[in-house]
């Protein structure tokens, strides 16, 4: 997986949710094509709407409660929050269009956006990595 997004944590998930309005999570895993091939399409997503919408990601396997909570069964999974609560919900690929749409149809337009950084996790704040 690329550097578009900041990796959370079962441990740092609820602080992650709760900093940012408009939240992005793509719950995905090493081994996974899909997720893999899945990875580039957000990215590009990720970068068209940076300041409008916070984008991380969570590798199920690592972080089996969080995936469990939000009842993630297959990978990858997408999940786009607002205000905490989760208001779209997409599995599998997805082609750039259907990623574009769900966010579009909730983020701020591109000239009334604050700025919006997903805030650091536990081991890039330990290591002092930038994004």
């Amino acid at each position: 997986m690329g550097t578009w997004a900041e990796e959370v944590y079962d441990d740092t998930f609820d602080e992650t949710l709760e900093s940012n309005g408009l939240l992005f999570v793509d719950f995905y895993a090493d081994w996974c094509g899909p997720c893999k091939a899945v990875a580039p399409v957000v990215e590009r997503v990720a970068r068209e709407y940076a300041g409008r919408v916070a984008f991380v990601k969570l590798n199920t396997d690592g972080n089996p409660r969080t995936a469990a909570r939000f009842g993630i069964r297959s990978i990858p999974a997408m999940i786009l929050f607002e205000n905490g609560r989760p208001v779209a919900t997409l599995s599998g690929y997805q082609p750039e269009h259907v990623l574009r749409s769900l966010i579009e149809g909730h983020a701020p337009p591109a000239s009334a956006a604050p700025e919006q950084h997903p805030r650091r996790g536990l081991l890039s704040r330990l290591m002092g990595r930038e994004a």
